[in-house]
C-alpha cells in the first residue's frame, strides 16, 4: 500500500479527538496534524513530501490549517490528505481553540487599549513647557515694575 492509497474509515464513522491525544503523535514515527479540523497521520508520507519532512514535523501534533494554506497546496495535495484521514477535531477541541483565539484577541486589545491609555494620560493635560518663556517674560517686567517703584 502506498501513501496515496485511501485508508479507510471506521464503519462507526470518524473518530473524534481531542487535543492531548492528537499533542502525543509529534515524532517523525508518529506524525498527526489538524488541517481544518480533521485529523491526518501523515506519518508515511514524511519521505514523499515534496517540501521535505522538517516542515511536517514541525507542525505535527498541532493545527497545521495555517501552515498548509500558506504554501498553496495543490488540489492533488488536498486529494492525497483523504488517505491520511482519522478522525475530526472534537467539539471541545474546536471550542477550545476559538477561545484561546478570542481570549488571545482579547488580551491584545485590552493590552493595547491600556498602553493608549498610559501614553494619552503621560501625553494630555495643559502643555506647561510652552508657558515657560511667557512666565519669565511676565516675572521680569513684574521685576522691573517693583524695581522702578
Amino acid at each position: 500500500m502506498s501513501a496515496v492509497d485511501a485508508a479507510p474509515v471506521p464503519a462507526a464513522g470518524p473518530r473524534s479527538l481531542e487535543w492531548d491525544e492528537i499533542s502525543k503523535h509529534n515524532k517523525r514515527d508518529d506524525l498527526w496534524m489538524v488541517i481544518h479540523g480533521k485529523v491526518y497521520d501523515t506519518t508515511r508520507f514524511l519521505d514523499e513530501h515534496p517540501g521535505g519532512e522538517e516542515v511536517m514535523i514541525e507542525v505535527g501534533g498541532q493545527d497545521a490549517s495555517e501552515a498548509f494554506e500558506e504554501i498553496g497546496h495543490s488540489d492533488d495535495a488536498r486529494d492525497l490528505l483523504k488517505g491520511f484521514y482519522v478522525g475530526d477535531l472534537s467539539a471541545k477541541a474546536k471550542l477550545g481553540k476559538a477561545a484561546t483565539k478570542v481570549a488571545t484577541s482579547v488580551s491584545t486589545s485590552v493590552s493595547s487599549g491600556a498602553e493608549a491609555a498610559k501614553t494619552k494620560a503621560k501625553s494630555s493635560g495643559f502643555p506647561f513647557f510652552p508657558l515657560v518663556p511667557l512666565i519669565a517674560i511676565v516675572a521680569f517686567a513684574v521685576y522691573k515694575l517693583l524695581e522702578n517703584n
